[in-house]
């Protein structure tokens, strides 16, 4: 069996709103080996991953995934289950999973939920050289390294503890939130709206004050001159100066780098020259610029200050071993370290404990090495400092803080000018009121960390993660910009750029997406096929965009998802067969749900706006949570009429001809359909649908019906506004239209628009993209042949899969057949640009020619080639 593809789909999808892992998998010769035909197979995997009983799988109860092993299940699903549990097993949280049988045989589409994508990855790798390694023989295969190099994968890469808890407080207020790079840095909000964290570093971080807070006498200067109480002490550049200092100071005494953090380096409870004159010998790379300052007794606090108030607080206990009489403190400190709440680094609530200089430093002080065995019971504290960093542990204490000392925090904080700080805190007693001479600051800290609250080793957890979140963003509409999109079979493009149109307005830059480009106001920064999650991305990243209008089609929710967890206002244009066969969405069934999908995620104080002429779409309806608004090209339409009794608001066509909207129950009369450019004298019944969509999407937007009179009438189906989609205009004489129809309900309605206005001879000149099914390419030419004198057949540039000829003979070949013996006149030219070429030369003034183009960019190139030759008449005359 072989891995074809691998997709990531990181926002809702297909098949499921969560991060969604997708392979096409071919089974080559195990399609025809289902489980229990494999001999001793079942037996093998439930030894290797005894845990794989409980799973329900769809038998709804614990052991249905080992009975539906032992009926006979294909290695497909097998692997499915298998990468879950191997995710579950190395601490990632994951459940879900489907298989999908595609209708090409051996061939399966497997899905499960991930948490980070190359331990995701790696997961379904191991279930394959667990698999594989049963296959050939083994009676069972030990799991443990793959579980332990998920578990890895998973910590190397995730976001570090601070953002992550940020990023989880922020998704749960249902503020938009995206890992931006590899490193823990996270985008929260969309558009003008957005901020920036990064640990706990925020957009509203000043810089002075992290360089403040880094330089730790610069720090004691500014709390002292403001009545925070600091330890005595200063700089030193020298192990004189560092002797001198210690000598005024007096002992016991702390020495810490001046730019040091995460307690590295500091040594604390020198007492007398002896220790220091040891301890300075001890330590390697010592720092070229250290701080001497007085010791305090006491307990080691962590203050942890957001938008000045104190969030948390937790005593922090320096890391100890007890001995047991016959280990050594090395030994009893790699054991302690084996604690699975211990990790590398911050990965885990607690760090390890670190085997270096420090720690032997810390022993020397009490005649001890890394090689001494202490006796049974014996705590011995392993480091001079309680930073988690360097092993330590954390207790909350919030609920203990004095107000005295809440207020000394926030001064300190505000002082340095951190927005969130943690500030350390040495005292007795925290819960007694402040006392500057028993107490004292020793640092404020940009970018403090914050596991230590939200996974204390005693005591309630804080969400500190929630409150920088609040601090941040008070709402989610302070964060978040309006997201209307818009999805459907045909149509996307011409709703997307007319809601667009209506909602601009100065001072106000909205962001689209289409099948043409991606733009921010009138600024185009990308063009081609944009109506993807990538393209989305640009859109709501962009700090100039106050709203969002994105293009959703097919192609882009498979590939990655969709690249907003939510929207505002939800369009679903209409659905036909097209595109079938792909990626796994192989009957109309599986299209209807994928379109599904974005009323699914429209927010439940959002619009969804409904085509009513459409059965598919209108079956939507129960699948969202939102305020529904229906459009129809009829005002007879039930669902319009129950709509209105309700008192919903719905936009239709009257029966005058008016574009109507009803509000209340109120009825608004818009504009006599035929006025409006778009709809091509009242003629463009697809257009008109459009139109419908996008003046209900405006209008749930805030704007008001008279604007949108004014903007309807401004809109017009030419080369600027409305960039291929029925551009016509008359050139020598001639008709030329200019549509992008691509399947058979876009060509259908491009036909019944054009026959309106056609003349003379007709000459039409199409292909059809190589990725329809052959069905729906012989339809279109067909369809073409009965609607034209002269059909010629091109091909597109991009085969999407197939043989040079094989689409356009196809399509050749269907024509010829329908076009019987009615003298009508078909051809092949493959390529596009000599094809408009031949049937302008075919041409004579007062006929039609229409062309279906792949590419705008040749249309353009054939106007300029045409205009070089011929005198030209410019004139629109639709």
């Amino acid at each position: 069996m072989k891995i074809n593809r691998v997709r990531y789909l990181k926002g809702p999808n297909y098949f499921s709103y969560k991060p969604t892992m997708w392979f096409e998998l071919d089974l080559e010769e195990l399609e025809f080996s289902p489980s229990n035909m494999l001999s001793g197979f079942t037996s093998a995997l439930m030894k290797t991953l005894p845990s794989l009983r409980s799973h329900t799988c769809s038998l709804g109860y614990e052991g249905g995934f080992v009975e539906r092993l032992e009926e006979g299940t294909w290695m497909g699903h097998i692997l499915e289950h298998i990468a879950i549990e191997l995710q579950y097993l190395a601490g990632i949280m994951v459940k879900r999973g489907k298989t999908i049988t595609s209708n090409k045989k051996g061939i399966y589409f497997v899905t499960y939920d991930y948490r980070e994508p190359k331990s995701g990855l790696y997961a379904f790798e191991a279930a394959m050289e667990i698999v594989g390694s049963i296959l050939a023989g083994a009676s069972s295969v030990d799991a443990k390294p793959y579980i332990k190099q998920i578990e890895n994968l998973y910590y190397q890469n995730k976001l570090g503890p601070s953002t992550e808890a940020i990023y989880n407080a922020a998704f749960a207020k249902g503020i938009p939130v995206e890992r931006i790079g590899s490193d823990s840095m996270v985008r929260l909000g969309t558009g003008k709206k957005q901020k920036f964290v990064q640990a706990t570093i925020t957009s509203q971080t000043s810089y002075l004050a992290v360089e403040n807070a880094c330089d730790k006498q610069i720090t004691k200067t500014i709390l002292s001159s403001v009545g925070v109480p600091v330890p005595e002490g200063d700089s030193a550049c020298s192990t004189e100066e560092i002797f001198e200092l210690a000598e005024r100071v007096g002992f016991p005494l702390v020495i810490k780098p001046l730019n040091g953090n995460q307690g590295r380096g500091v040594l604390t409870n020198i007492k007398n020259r002896e220790e220091l004159f040891g301890i300075l010998h001890c330590v390697e790379n010592q720092e070229t610029e250290m701080i001497v300052e007085r010791y305090y007794e006491g307990h080691d606090y962590r203050l942890l200050v957001v938008d000045g108030e104190l969030i948390a607080a937790s005593m922090r206990i320096a890391p100890f071993i007890i001995g047991n009489g016959k280990d050594s403190i090395r030994k009893l400190i790699e054991e302690e370290n084996k604690n699975p709440l211990r990790g590398d680094g911050h990965e885990k609530p607690m760090t390890k404990i670190p085997l270096n200089t420090i720690v032997a430093c810390h022993l020397e002080k009490s005649n001890m090495t890394l090689d001494t065995i202490p006796e049974p019971g014996r705590v011995i504290p392993v480091a001079g400092n309680a930073n988690l960093s360097t092993g330590g542990m954390a207790i909350d204490v919030t609920d203990e803080v004095h107000h005295s000392i809440k207020e000394m925090a926030a001064l300190a904080a505000k002082s340095i000018g951190l927005d969130v700080a943690g500030v350390d805190f040495i005292c007795p007693d925290i819960t007694a009121p402040l006392n500057s001479t028993t107490s004292a600051v020793v640092e404020v800290n940009a970018a403090p960390g914050i596991r230590m609250h939200h996974y204390p080793s005693k005591g309630k957890a804080r969400d500190v993660g929630k409150a920088i979140v609040d601090y941040l963003f008070k709402t989610r509409e302070e964060a978040a910009i309006p997201i209307i999109a818009i999805t459907g079979t045909n149509g996307k493009t011409t709703t997307t750029r007319m809601i667009k149109h209506f909602l601009e307005r100065d001072g106000y830059t909205v962001g689209m997406t289409n099948s043409d480009g991606v733009y921010i106001g009138n600024r185009t920064i990308d063009e081609g096929d944009c109506s993807g999650p990538i393209s989305a991305r640009k859109i709501l990243s962009n700090p100039e965009v106050d709203a969002a209008v994105l293009e959703s089609a097919r192609g882009g929710i498979l590939r990655e998802g969709l690249a907003f967890r939510e929207c505002d206002v939800g369009i679903v244009t209409n659905v036909s067969e097209d595109h079938l066969g792909q990626d796994g969405i192989e009957d109309f069934c599986q299209l209807v749900k994928l379109k599904r999908l974005i009323p699914e995620v429209v927010r439940e104080d959002g619009v969804c706006i409904l085509n009513a002429d459409d059965p598919e779409v209108i079956q939507m309806a129960s699948h969202t949570r939102a305020r529904i608004v229906y459009t129809s090209l009829f005002h007879t339409n039930h669902h319009i009429e129950e709509a209105i009794e309700r008192g919903s608001t719905v936009w239709y066509l009257g029966e005058d001809n008016w574009v109507t909207c009803v509000e209340e129950g109120k009825a608004i009369k818009l504009l006599p359909v035929k006025d409006i450019p778009v709809t091509i004298e009242g003629k463009a019944r697809h257009n008109i649908a459009n139109l419908l969509q996008a003046l209900a999407a405006a209008h749930c937007q805030g704007v008001e019906i008279e604007t949108l009179r004014e903007k309807a009438l401004r809109f017009k189906p030419d080369q600027e506004q409305s960039k291929g989609r029925f551009n016509s205009f008359e050139l020598d004489g001639r008709l030329v239209i200019v549509d992008y129809a691509h399947n058979i309900a876009g060509l259908n309605a491009f036909f019944e628009t054009a026959n309106h206005f056609r003349q003379g001879i007709t000459t039409t000149v199409l292909s059809s993209p190589g990725d329809r099914q052959d069905h729906e390419i012989r339809e279109m030419a067909r369809i073409a042949i009965k609607n034209s004198d002269r059909v010629i057949i091109r091909e597109d540039e991009d085969l999407r899969g197939r043989a040079p000829y094989e689409t356009a003979n196809m399509m050749h070949a269907a024509a010829l057949r329908e076009k019987g013996g009615t003298g009508k006149q078909l051809s092949i030219i493959k390529d596009e640009l000599k094809a408009y070429h031949e049937a302008w030369n075919l041409s004579m003034p007062g006929d039609s020619l229409l062309f279906l183009y792949e590419k705008f960019s040749v249309i353009t190139d054939f106007l300029s080639e045409v205009s070089g030759r011929k005198k030209i008449l410019a004139k629109k005359i639709i």
